[in-house]
């Protein structure tokens, strides 16, 4: 898994609850399945809609033609809204096995309906120039990774407790 990446809660289940039974991310929805051609630049894939105030866009990429010798380098991955890329851009690496890639900036976009989209970069397109062609399944799911709710738990904190609980704050004023 490149460094660039994130796995996201739950990867690997059909859809997740926090420990009060509230929703925190959606299943994996297909959002489009791509072919690019060397003329390819930044490509819409699909459109998907993110789940009210979620703030975080996972997305699953599965390379569908592998390659010997492994040719690929990243893409960049993104979710364009009206608003632009609200949720800011990543590299992404294709992978056979699929990898997960985490869009987001801490809060929710102010439009929740928007396009993925991916650029395959200059290098991708040599090599499909070359015959060598690159196709990529993409999958999304929404959820929200924390902060600004007012929830007394505490969300992507240094420690973990075992019994899942949350953390306690204290503030310390150091004023004399």
């Amino acid at each position: 898994m490149s460094s660039q990446s994130q796995r996201s809660p739950g990867s690997g289940a059909a859809s997740g609850r926090d420990r009060r039974g509230g929703l925190k991310f959606q299943d994996w929805s297909v959002v489009g399945t791509r072919t690019f051609t060397p003329d390819d630049l930044t490509e819409v894939v699909g459109s998907f809609v993110m789940g009210e105030n979620d703030d975080t866009l996972w997305t699953r990429i599965t390379l569908l033609s592998p390659a010997e010798p492994w040719p690929w380098s990243y893409g960049i991955l993104g979710f364009r809204t009206s608003n632009g890329y609200e949720l800011g851009s990543i590299k992404a690496y294709p992978e056979v096995e699929s990898e997960v890639f985490k869009l987001g900036i801490g809060r929710p976009p102010y439009e929740r309906t928007g396009q993925l989209t991916f650029e395959p970069r200059s290098f991708n397109l040599a090599w499909i120039r070359n015959g060598y062609p690159m196709s990529l399944k993409f999958e999304c799911a929404s959820g929200v990774t924390g902060g600004g709710s007012g929830d007394p738990v505490v969300v992507n904190s240094f420690v973990s407790a075992s019994d899942g609980s949350g953390l306690s704050l204290v503030q310390i004023d150091f004023t004399p």
